[in-house]
This record gives C-alpha cells, sequence and structure tokens, in this order.
C-alpha cells in the first residue's frame, strides 16, 4: 500500500460517516412526519407499531453512525501519529490538514500562505517522506 492509498482511507471514512448521519438524518426526518400524519389520523390498527419498527430501525442507524465514527476516529488517531514521525513540519501540516482535516487544496494554500504549486511539490515530498519511514507497516497492510 502506497503512502497517498494508506493516507485516502480516512478522507473515503470520512465520506462514509458523512453519507451514514445523512441517511440517519433522512430516516428521522420520515419518522417525525410519519407520527405528525399518525398523530392528525385516529385510525386504530398498527399504525403505533409500524412506527416502533420506524424507531427501532433509526436505532440501528444511531449504532452503525457510531460505528463508522469509531473507526474513523481509530484511523484518525493512527495516522496522526505516523504523520508527526514526518522531520519537517511544513510536511506534516499539509498531510495533517489533507487527510485528518479533509481539507481541499485552496484552502491548505490559503492557510500556510503557499501557492497551490508549492502546495502539491510540499505534497508530493510530504507522501515520499511518509512512505520512506513508514515502508515496513505500509507494506503489511491491505489495500
Amino acid at each position: 500500500m502506497t503512502a497517498r492509498d494508506y493516507l485516502n482511507r480516512i478522507r473515503r471514512q470520512n465520506q462514509i460517516v458523512k453519507q451514514t448521519e445523512k441517511e440517519m438524518t433522512e430516516v428521522r426526518s420520515d419518522i417525525l412526519s410519519l407520527r405528525a400524519s399518525s398523530l392528525s389520523e385516529k385510525v386504530s390498527g398498527t399504525k403505533e407499531s409500524d412506527l416502533a419498527d420506524k424507531y427501532i430501525r433509526l436505532e440501528q442507524y444511531f449504532d452503525k453512525v457510531n460505528t463508522e465514527w469509531d473507526k474513523l476516529i481509530d484511523m484518525r488517531t493512527e495516522a496522526k501519529a505516523m504523520i508527526r514521525a514526518l522531520p519537517d513540519e511544513n510536511q506534516q501540516a499539509v498531510l495533517y490538514a489533507r487527510y485528518i482535516n479533509c481539507d481541499r487544496w485552496e484552502t491548505i494554500a490559503f492557510d500556510m500562505h503557499y501557492s497551490w504549486k508549492h502546495i502539491f511539490r510540499l505534497h508530493g515530498r510530504a507522501l515520499q517522506s511518509f512512505e520512506s519511514i513508514h515502508h515496513g507497516s505500509l507494506s503489511e497492510m491491505r489495500t
């Protein structure tokens, strides 16, 4: 596994967390609208059990979000320690901003007061440095 592959896993996991949270919010919204409509309708039958089933499914989404967050936190913790091993603080900063904070390139360049071209050069050197320092760990990991 390359340094870029390893670090991009964090960005992908961040997207998974955001997508799962979005799904949970949509389900919650649907349940609340279903609940509001069931309160306005005085129909006996299975409405309450349907609503209870929906709440159980919402809890399952909540558990899924927590699981995905736990994965992201673990991945970030491990990557932060590996990034801190780089001797150059600017290289650390660019990798941290890109992969831990999931910042866009223009944001990184602006925040670090560098041109895009310089940020890309710095990023390339940072990945090379990361890979040379952690070559053994990266080669043991599967993609």
